[in-house]
């Protein structure tokens, strides 16, 4: 059997409903959305009416159809592991922190890393950005997952590093009992005072090309030898955090924060993890995961 996934990531700055959504709203006449030409673009409101920045000891209020976009930033990426991946031998949590691997190639600075110490149900992951490359000594923004559980010095030949810059990831084949799982990361950057919220919903079930939907983890584990799928979140603004959720057609939220990211970007590492029984169905299962970002209103 062979197991696949792929994620989709948007930005929610906006009115939703089932169907549609509203980026800006403004009762006007006249002027154009975006107006082009050869060398130029240009966003125009004609008609605003009391347009600008007002504030008092409590509130602030950014009033008109533009203002917005030009006060408050709200972006993210995210990112499954690649076949770019090295062992590493040392490891050195928090800001600043370090990895040592056994090859550099393939990584470059700025690049979004995970970290795995001992692959499988049971891992502890971390992510983070690459802001230095001296020889094999990875030097990264700031871990943020696992890190302080970590052993300084791993051994056992099953810790890796992954370069995080797919939008898809497959289980490959996967045999009764085997622990199979798969990193995601997520890097958040916002000044939005009231801070953000990601969620995840995916478009169906994990299912086979028969319309056989894969056993979703109910207990909070997913365990080897028995047909589950499901997924952790860690790292400080990681929502329910050391549990294996289910990651189906129900909207979830998975990471959140109540201020802005300041100058480090937050970021958790989403582990997916996959098991089954003798009695698993046979065929290619597959599934879309959609990620969505919204501000804290």
């Amino acid at each position: 059997m062979v197991f696949c996934l792929f994620l989709f990531g948007s930005n929610v700055f906006a009115m939703t409903s089932t169907n549609f959504s509203i980026q800006w709203d403004d009762i006007n006449q006249g002027g154009l959305d975006v107006g082009t030409s050869t060398n130029y673009s240009v966003r125009d409101t004609i008609g605003g009416v009391s347009v600008g920045t007002s504030t008092s000891n409590g509130y602030q209020m950014f009033a008109g159809y533009r203002a917005p976009e030009a006060s408050y930033l709200l972006s993210y990426i995210v990112r499954t592991g690649t076949v770019v991946s090295t062992a590493y031998s040392g490891f050195v949590d928090g800001v600043g922190g370090t990895v040592a691997v056994t090859s550099a190639a393939g990584f470059a600075v700025g690049d979004l890393i995970a970290v795995v110490e001992n692959t499988g149900f049971s891992e502890l992951a971390v992510v983070a950005k690459i802001t230095d490359i001296s020889g094999l000594t990875i030097t990264v923004d700031r871990f943020e997952g696992d890190g302080g559980a970590m052993n300084p010095s791993p051994v056992g030949g099953n810790d890796f590093v992954y370069l995080l810059s797919a939008n898809s990831f497959s289980f490959g084949t996967v045999t009764v009992g085997s622990e199979n799982t798969a990193v995601v990361g997520t890097s958040v950057q916002t000044n939005i005072p009231t801070g953000y919220s990601v969620y995840i919903q995916a478009s169906q079930d994990l299912q086979n090309g028969s319309a056989v939907i894969m056993n979703s983890v109910s207990d909070g584990t997913v365990t080897a030898g028995s047909e589950e799928y499901g997924a952790e979140v860690t790292g400080s603004t990681a929502v329910n955090p050391g549990t294996d959720l289910g990651v189906t057609t129900t909207q979830r939220v998975i990471q959140s924060s109540g201020s802005g990211t300041g100058a480090i970007t937050d970021k958790v590492a989403m582990i997916y993890k996959l098991a089954i029984s003798g009695t698993t169905g046979a065929g290619t299962y597959s599934q879309s995961v959609y990620y969505a970002l919204t501000a804290n209103y």
